[in-house]
């Protein structure tokens, strides 16, 4: 179950959480650095698909969109997009039908990870690429803000313990690299954004906290105008 109700998330979901053109390309070299050539790339925990398009782009290959909510589903067909119901540990797909796997900032809502890693095991003939925050990582950046977000995100899956449940799946290569990725031009552009709470580790700290850091963002932002970045890791796993 999704630690957060992504239902009554979705309607705010792409003002807070949509990323730069640059940034969507950015990720797109990442992936393909790391992968051959594909012809169905899954797109798991696809959100309102947000990854789905610059996906099917980046490997000139059809995108199975899989996501649980109905709501972010619902969202994503509004942009003309099809996203499949389903969850990570029982995939409605057959056996060794996807090259490439691509998971973004969702592993943590899934209910057991280890039969999501069987699942993927099953499916991918390739490789499994997850992008986002794993529980022995920093989290920098605009989270400075929120520090009860650290504890948040320390909650999550670890990356040995991540590594570790894959290769008892099946899996035997395994590469972590952190991608810096630009959030925005500027703090003033992320107020907006932040507040919408549309992110777990904002969401699931207190109201009192949220509202505090969120103060503190905006009285940075009249002084802050660089580019905001955040290092976020990428597993690979073959």
């Amino acid at each position: 179950m999704a630690r957060v109700d992504y239902d009554k998330q979705s309607k705010d979901y792409d003002r807070g959480r949509t990323l730069p053109d640059e940034t969507l390309a950015t990720w797109m070299v990442a992936a393909r650095r790391h992968t051959g050539p594909a012809h169905r790339v899954l797109d798991l925990g696809a959100g309102t698909g947000r990854f789905t398009a610059a996906l099917a782009a980046a490997f000139d290959a059809e995108v199975v969109a899989i996501e649980p909510s109905k709501g972010m589903r619902d969202h994503a067909a509004s942009k003309d997009l099809r996203l499949v119901g389903g969850r990570a540990e029982a995939l409605p797909l057959q056996d060794g039908t996807i090259d490439v796997a691509w998971l973004s900032n969702v592993i943590h809502h899934f209910d057991d990870l280890a039969r999501a890693a069987s699942e993927l095991r099953r499916t991918v003939n390739g490789t499994v690429l997850i992008r986002g925050a794993f529980g022995d990582t920093d989290v920098p950046s605009l989270f400075r803000f929120f520090p009860a977000s650290r504890d948040v995100v320390r909650s999550f899956p670890q990356s040995g313990a991540t590594i570790e449940i894959f290769q008892a799946a099946g899996f035997s290569s395994f590469y972590k690299e952190r991608v810096t990725e630009v959030v925005a031009n500027n703090l003033a552009e992320m107020v907006p954004k932040v507040a919408l709470r549309a992110d777990t580790a904002l969401e699931l700290i207190s109201d009192d906290e949220f509202a505090a850091g969120l103060a503190q963002l905006e009285q940075a932002a009249a002084t802050e105008t660089d580019p905001v970045t955040v290092p976020v890791d990428l597993l690979v796993i073959n």
